[in-house]
């Protein structure tokens, strides 16, 4: 009989070779485990970050709105606010007509947060001490994050869908306006290369035609009555026709043939398709909308070049003007006039014409408000048209 001998190396050997798979199943246990919880809290801070998201972007929708509709309100009660400040005013001794329009001052100053907190945070009796009320309002604001909204006045736009009423030259004033706010020499490069779509309006005058063909109820070009209309369109690889109505939003000038990129940047902020009147707000209107205007009011057979020295001159009256009144400048027909004569514009521009280009009569009825709200990383902004006299928004769109 012999007795099985197992040398002690090979025992070690086994020995170590088992410990070596229980130490890799041990770690590969651990790395599992690892990524497993990893994974569970890298999910877990997603899902917190979205809802947080979540949050602050409804808190942000929920100030916008708020502030939108509060600034409405305050241009709703604008006729009583002007009355109240007119008769103020006398009573101070000071001639309300040296005081800016309230259309005017709704558009300089703009609402934010810090004004709704004031208003809409509650106010109840307390019994606090005194170190207690000031550890109290140290509390965050009722309205947590920021927002702002601003107003413009529709009145001192561009009314593009009066191009389709042919009655008391109506149309016509229109169409010089349009003409004097494209005949910028910085514009000259639209009307001589081709947009996207191959073609291009060949000059300020075909463009406000194809605008005016967009809202007549004919077949024929406005600039060319023996031509169809659609034919800048039918040829189109998506092709359609005009639409022989009004306007419905300012986005649609997009589909007007000339009407590029560039050129909708700049149109879309000085026409209006709310306002019914052809003159132009001279209170709350921009520099380049008075630009506009002293351009179509010019003399038969006046160049824009030779206009554009005074242009400069007069937009420069304006700001010192309004410097030394602190922005509270209100700019009048009387002032115009002033300021036209000053900067050697006189013998360019119809004086005539003028005063029925620009009013200084405060419609005080159609604005466009724009509103922003922001928590943390979220932001929303609203952008709203809104009819005081009735009340009543026209218009309304989150961005």
């Amino acid at each position: 009989m012999y007795r099985l001998m197992t040398s002690p190396l090979v025992i070690r050997r086994n020995g170590s070779r088992q410990r070596g798979v229980a130490l890799l199943m041990v770690i590969s246990t651990l790395v599992l485990v690892t990524s497993v919880v990893a994974d569970f809290q890298y999910n877990s801070r997603v899902d917190l970050q979205l809802a947080m998201n979540s949050r602050d972007k409804l808190q942000a929708e929920y100030n916008a709105l708020s502030v939108l509709r509060l600034f409405s309100l305050v241009i709703k009660q604008s006729r009583q606010l002007q009355d109240a400040l007119g008769g103020l005013m006398k009573t101070l001794g000071v001639d309300p007509q040296a005081m800016p329009s309230i259309s005017q001052m709704i558009q300089m100053v703009p609402m934010e947060c810090g004004l709704l907190s004031t208003i809409a945070k509650p106010r109840k009796e307390s019994s606090l001490s005194v170190d207690e009320e000031k550890e109290k309002s140290s509390e965050p604001d009722f309205f947590p994050g920021e927002c702002l909204a601003t107003t413009t006045s529709e009145h001192a736009k561009i009314s593009i869908n009066l191009l389709a009423q042919r009655t008391n030259g109506v149309d016509r004033r229109i169409a010089e306006l349009l003409g004097g706010l494209l005949s910028d020499p910085k514009l000259e490069r639209h009307f001589q290369e081709d947009d996207k779509n191959g073609t291009h309006a060949e000059n300020p005058l075909q463009l406000v035609g194809a605008i005016a063909d967009w809202v007549d109820n004919n077949k024929v070009e406005s600039t060319n009555e023996v031509t169809d209309e659609d034919r800048h369109y039918t040829g189109l690889k998506d092709s359609y026709h005009t639409k022989n109505a009004p306007f419905d939003s300012i986005d649609e000038l997009q589909l007007v043939h000339g009407v590029d990129d560039e050129l909708f940047a700049l149109l879309k902020d000085h026409v209006t398709i709310y306002s019914d009147t052809t003159a132009i707000e001279i209170a709350t209107a921009t520099p380049l909308q008075i630009g506009a205007g002293l351009l179509a009011s010019k003399r038969a057979g006046v160049s824009v070049v030779d206009m554009i020295p005074g242009l400069l001159t007069l937009v420069k009256g304006m700001n010192e003007l309004r410097g030394k009144s602190m922005g509270m400048f209100t700019l009048t027909m009387t002032i115009l006039l002033t300021l036209v004569e000053q900067a050697a514009l006189t013998p360019y521009v119809d004086v005539n014409r003028l005063r029925q280009v620009f009013t200084d009569h405060a419609s005080n009825t159609w604005y466009t408000l724009v509103s922003e709200g922001r928590v943390g990383n979220a932001s929303v902004t609203l952008r709203a048209v809104f009819q005081a006299r009735e009340g009543k928004f026209y218009y309304f769109r989150m961005e």
